[in-house]
């Protein structure tokens, strides 16, 4: 058996083949080594971020299905996994995502325009709103950032929020200033940016990007067709975030309106949004 290495002196260079060994998972057979300093034995697969998986073989195929408007329990059903198993491989492949995707988007000066909003969802109940704050690039589509926030109930679920659940506070302000901090870092100063016609958004803006062109658009009233998302309009100028919103929608199962399977941790709702912009961002869109 393959042991983890535990010395800098365990690597390829300063080591000997040390036989092979068939991986049960997957069925390849893969190379051991033996390091010259400590004596000890590695493998091609002890620095995987799979190690130690005994399914690693359907990581892709659930990030796939979790990304098609699959649920976890029928991902588990299709594929013939445990429950837990799929819950498991969604953090796992959430968190493989989010690495990818920090490092495909650690420079997007070459993005022109980009175009942000705010989804609601919910957890667990619609007493318990969330906000999916998201910024998308004009022109190819990708998702170059998100927040999610959790924020007070409205209309006439906020008296019975507040009765059955207490006080919810708002933190969607914060939320944005987090993601246009991180896009800040990222993204020319002077982008062109186009939003709705929020009362908070111009600040955010101007905070984060005093240099950039702002356009706000008055909102639209919302098409039957898209999820809702999609607007009764000949043209909107908003259609990238707006396309982009109705796909996370149609995709992500827990997002899609009148749905039994709601969100019932905030952090599967963020791993679900990470594992899905890698899928969104690679395979959904143009190559850029």
């Amino acid at each position: 058996m393959s042991h983890s290495p535990k010395k800098d002196c365990c690597r390829k260079d300063n080591a000997m083949k040390s036989g092979f060994f068939r991986r049960v998972s997957d069925g390849r057979t893969l190379q051991r080594y033996r390091c010259k300093t400590c004596n000890k034995t590695f493998s091609q697969a002890t620095s995987d971020p799979a190690y130690y998986q005994k399914k690693r073989q359907f990581n892709h195929k659930c990030m796939m299905m979790l990304g098609s408007a699959m649920s976890q329990r029928r991902v588990a059903l299709v594929l013939g996994l445990h429950p837990i198993t799929v819950a498991r491989k969604l953090v796992f492949t959430a968190g493989q995502s989010k690495k990818k995707l920090r490092e495909s988007l650690a420079d997007c000066s070459f993005v022109k325009a980009i175009q942000f909003d705010e989804l609601q969802t919910i957890e667990h109940t619609k007493c318990k709103p969330l906000s999916v704050a998201l910024a998308v690039a004009e022109d190819s589509r990708k998702i170059v950032g998100f927040r999610v926030s959790q924020m007070p109930a409205t209309g006439h679920l906020a008296a019975i929020s507040r009765k059955k659940y207490g006080y919810r506070k708002d933190e969607r302000l914060e939320g944005m200033y987090s993601l246009f901090e991180e896009l800040s870092e990222k993204l020319n100063s002077k982008i062109i940016i186009r939003s709705d016609e929020c009362s908070y958004y111009k600040s955010v803006v101007n905070s984060c990007f005093p240099d950039s062109k702002h356009e706000q658009f008055k909102g639209q009233k919302s098409a039957i067709s898209g999820q809702g998302e999609l607007k009764k309009i000949k043209r909107d100028p908003l259609f990238t975030i707006n396309h982009t919103f109705a796909m996370l929608r149609a995709n992500i199962n827990r997002l899609v309106r009148k749905t039994w399977c709601t969100t019932k941790k905030v952090a599967r709702l963020v791993d679900h949004l990470w594992l899905y912009m890698w899928v969104h961002n690679s395979r959904l869109t143009a190559p850029v």
